[in-house]
C-alpha cells in the first residue's frame, strides 16, 4: 500500500545505472523517489505495451499513461527491487563504476591491495559492475592470471588490466552480453576463455583450463595467462 500511494501519479524524471544497479527517478507531490533495480543473474526491464499479458515470469509492472508499461521479468527471482530517496541507499559501499573509472583511480586502489585478481574484480567494494564472466574475459585480455596477485602487478600491467575491463565491458554492452547457459537473454558477445573448458585457446591453441577462484568458476589459458 505504501509502495502504491508513492507511485501512482508519479511521473518519471530519469533513469541512470551504476554499477550493476538501474535507477528510475521520478517525482511525486512529497519529494523525488528512485525506484531501484539489480536484475542479478536473469533479470530483465524492459517495456511495452500494457495491454499485452505479463510473461510468465512477471514480478512486477507499473503501468504508464501512454498505454506502455515497464516490466520486470526474473526466472529465478533472485533480482530486488527497492523505493528510496537517495541511491547512495542501495550503492553504499561500492567502489566506482567499473566502465567509467578512471586509470588513476583504479591504478591507485589497485596498489593497496593483495589479493587474487580474480577475486578482486568480483569485489564490488573494489570497483561496482564486473560478474563472473566479464572478469575472466577482461583478465584474459590483459594476459593476467586469475591468481595473481595484485600487489606483483608493474604499472604497465595495472593499465593493461583497466584497458581490458573497460574494452570488455564496452563489447559486451554492444553486444547485449554473452548467452551461456540458455537461462540468460541470448546476446552475442562471444566469451574468448568463459566456458571454454577444454577447448583450443583463440590465440595461443592450448586447451582452456577451468578451476575454482574464491568459490567460483573460473577459465583461464594457461600459456596466454601465466602466473608469475
Amino acid at each position: 500500500d505504501e509502495f502504491l500511494a508513492v507511485v501512482n501519479s508519479s511521473s518519471f524524471r530519469s533513469v541512470s545505472r551504476y554499477g550493476k544497479y538501474l535507477f528510475f527517478g521520478f517525482d511525486n507531490a512529497a519529494s523525488q523517489i528512485y525506484l531501484a533495480l539489480h536484475l542479478r543473474m536473469t533479470g530483465i526491464a524492459y517495456i511495452n505495451n500494457s495491454e499485452q499479458s505479463p510473461a510468465p515470469h512477471n514480478r512486477f509492472s507499473i503501468h504508464l499513461d501512454n498505454g506502455m508499461a515497464l516490466r520486470f521479468d526474473d526466472p529465478r527471482k533472485f533480482g530486488r527491487v527497492w523505493l528510496v530517496k537517495d541511491p547512495a541507499t542501495v550503492t553504499v559501499g561500492l567502489g566506482p563504476d567499473a566502465l567509467t573509472v578512471g586509470a588513476d583511480e583504479f591504478c591507485s586502489r589497485l596498489k593497496n591491495t593483495n589479493r587474487q585478481l580474480k577475486v578482486l574484480l568480483l569485489d564490488q567494494s573494489f570497483v561496482a559492475g564486473i560478474g563472473n564472466i566479464y572478469a575472466d574475459e577482461s583478465l584474459f585480455m590483459a594476459g593476467l592470471n586469475p591468481l595473481q596477485k595484485s600487489s606483483c602487478l608493474n604499472d604497465s600491467k595495472m593499465l593493461t588490466l583497466h584497458e581490458s575491463v573497460i574494452a570488455v565491458l564496452q563489447e559486451a554492452v554492444a553486444t547485449d552480453g554473452a548467452n551461456i547457459d540458455g537461462v540468460f537473454k541470448a546476446g552475442n558477445y562471444r566469451v574468448k576463455v568463459y566456458g571454454r573448458q577444454g577447448q583450443a585457446c583463440i590465440k595461443c591453441g592450448e586447451k582452456i583450463v577451468k578451476i575454482r577462484v574464491g568459490q567460483r568458476g573460473t577459465h583461464f589459458c594457461p600459456l596466454c595467462q601465466p602466473l608469475e
